[in-house]
């Protein structure tokens, strides 16, 4: 009963807001005003924020607009003086109805999808994609039944939302520009190779006032070694990590104590309930990350890190770029590739340092790492190559080219 009354909900909504979607279509745009968001608007993190960030401190002619749902997120962006507006919100209409570009980093619900006609997407994306999206992931993805193909004729921004026709996307080299290319059904030459936005970060000095991020130097300072945990979700979050990858974490702090090593923990976005649950757990050598302490952005702090350790979550594609050390511990990989998603590639070819089966084996590595952080250095190189073909903290400013020059066409 609950499933149909939700989808009686959509269906009223999605009715309530076509007018506004058609009217998006006859006001006026201006090219020099474009709105944000992220994460389903939930968030302020990912390549969006970085674009943005970057626009209103060297092109202060572009009026940016984050928009957002959340109100811890709209008084961050506030706090740090840009203009935020909640997403359905009069003026949070009234700009998205105006703005010419809208960015987002997942889907349209990033922004307002309800007002995105005659609006220029940009696709930014959140990770070189190691796991296959979209239209090649035969798994989750909810490739188009007769049904939704109907209700993309009644309702056209559930159809933009999937087809993403005229959208500019971005990658970070000619293999991942391909993968993309596929995934989302656009011709080549409708990615461009500019480089993620967020990883510029490691090439800059940072400025964040984060206490968190002071505290982590203050450990450094004294010769502890940091290592980050970061798995990817499973199933969307509807599966409870925290079983399969935590089962002694007791055992885990005291070899940590031994190694002299302190371990972040962060769980993917869909695991953020699970992420509070563990906090409760108190440990002298592990830290669980959650939004509020890194300001919504792990990239805040990424940098800081001597050791990533992940299963397969795109983020140590991004790590590749420091050339530190990373551990990867497929522990459930079998099990992963048939009941969640499968991989463009095979995973020991592109995966640069030790496969661990277990937490034992994590923590050796980790010893070893600490004697000899050149392991496994040469590999790390030639996977950051193919991968990466600009490695210069540029990549903000290739994007915004990219826009000016499709806006000017």
């Amino acid at each position: 009963m609950k499933v149909v009354l939700k989808k009686f909900k959509k269906l009223f909504i999605y009715t309530t807001m076509l007018p506004l979607y058609w009217l998006s279509y006859l006001i006026p745009k201006d090219k020099n005003l474009w709105v944000f968001g992220a994460w389903f608007g939930e968030r302020y993190a990912d390549n969006s924020k970085y674009l943005f960030e970057y626009l209103n401190k060297y092109h202060p002619e572009i009026k940016a607009i984050w928009l957002t749902h959340d109100q811890g997120t709209f008084e961050l962006v506030k706090k740090k003086g840009y203009k935020v507006y909640k997403v359905n919100s009069l003026k949070g209409i009234f700009y998205s109805l105006k703005a010419k570009v809208g960015v987002i980093s997942t889907g349209l619900n990033d922004i307002n999808m309800y007002t995105t006609g005659n609006m220029q997407i940009i696709q930014l994306w959140h990770g070189i994609p190691l796991k296959k999206i979209m239209f090649d992931d035969k798994i989750t993805f909810k490739h188009p039944t007769t049904l939704r193909k109907f209700l993309f004729l009644i309702f056209p921004f559930l159809r933009k939302g999937v087809y993403y026709s005229n959208v500019l996307f971005i990658a970070t080299s000619e293999e991942v520009q391909r993968k993309i290319s596929s995934a989302f059904r656009a011709p080549l030459e409708q990615v461009k190779i500019t480089g993620y936005p967020r990883n510029d970060s490691f090439f800059q000095d940072s400025k964040e006032n984060l206490e968190f991020a002071k505290k982590l130097l203050h450990l450094k300072l004294k010769g502890k070694k940091l290592a980050i945990y970061m798995p990817t979700h499973r199933n969307e979050g509807k599966m409870d990590i925290s079983k399969l990858l935590f089962s002694n974490m007791e055992f885990i702090d005291k070899k940590l104590q031994e190694l002299n090593c302190i371990l972040l923990i962060k769980l993917h976005y869909y695991h953020s309930n699970e992420s509070l649950c563990l906090e409760k757990n108190k440990f002298l050598n592990i830290i669980m990350l959650n939004d509020s302490l890194i300001d919504h952005d792990i990239y805040n702090i990424l940098k800081f890190m001597d050791i990533l350790i992940t299963d397969y979550s795109s983020v140590y594609f991004d790590y590749l770029l420091t050339n530190k050390p990373i551990i990867f511990a497929p522990f459930d990989i079998d099990e992963y590739q048939k009941q969640d998603r499968e991989f463009y590639y095979e995973y020991d070819e592109v995966t640069p340092g030790p496969k661990c089966k277990n937490w034992d084996e994590v923590l050796e590595w980790i010893k070893k790492f600490k004697e000899n952080p050149n392991l496994y250095s040469e590999k790390r190189k030639k996977i950051r190559d193919r991968f990466h073909k600009y490695q210069d903290g540029k990549s903000c400013e290739r994007v915004y080219q990219e826009i000016r020059k499709l806006l000017n066409e």
